[in-house]
């Protein structure tokens, strides 16, 4: 015979399925565009002026999607939820999602480089309002210290998307995108619990 489940844990849990159903679409509507914008480049690529710069940044979008609909697992037991809480999640997955909009060729593109010159910008700043946003959130919800690997790496992955946004030269970019894409990969392994 199962056990009744304690009142507060059902409560905690429901709490948090109203919670995660909108970041999830949300969410899984990014990663629909990242894909989208890959099927788009695969496609069209006879009459397409490739360029590796922006699919650098929307692998690495798609990693950070991953990622987080991966920690959104450690808050399922979270007690309390505040709207506050709420619309620090809300406001990170859209900043994320507004990154991956923007940084995904569009299938009228022709020249990934041209849409990277024109859209680019305004991706790398949503994905750096991303990485600040976590900053905050992966110390006041995950409570993570301010003073971590973690929180390190969030903060240099900001800074790197803020700089790329306004420092044009190409050169600069491309360092900066490969720098980006190996932090990235190691924020992902230093904040990802391997199972649940």
């Amino acid at each position: 015979m199962p056990t009744a489940e304690p009142q507060g844990m059902r409560q905690t849990m429901e709490a948090f399925h109203w919670i995660v159903v909108p970041i999830s679409t949300i969410l899984g509507l990014s990663l629909a565009r990242l894909l989208g914008g890959y099927v788009a480049a695969v496609k069209g690529r006879a009459g397409l002026r490739f360029d590796w710069l922006p699919l650098v940044f929307a692998a690495a979008i798609l990693g950070a999607a991953l990622q987080f609909w991966w920690a959104l697992l450690e808050l399922s037991g979270r007690e309390h939820w505040s709207l506050s809480a709420f619309t620090l999640l809300v406001a990170m997955i859209l900043a994320l999602f507004t990154a991956a909009a923007l940084i995904s060729p569009s299938d009228a593109d022709s020249d990934l480089r041209r849409a990277f010159e024109r859209d680019g910008h305004w991706a790398l700043l949503a994905l750096a309002t991303f990485h600040t946003l976590a900053i905050v959130a992966n110390s006041w919800l995950w409570g993570v210290p301010l003073i971590s690997v973690d929180q390190a790496l969030q903060l240099l992955l900001a800074l790197l998307c803020a700089a790329t946004a306004f420092v044009r030269r190409r050169r600069f970019q491309e360092g900066a995108a490969l720098v980006y894409l190996l932090s990235s990969l190691a924020d992902i392994l230093v904040a990802s619990i391997s199972t649940y």
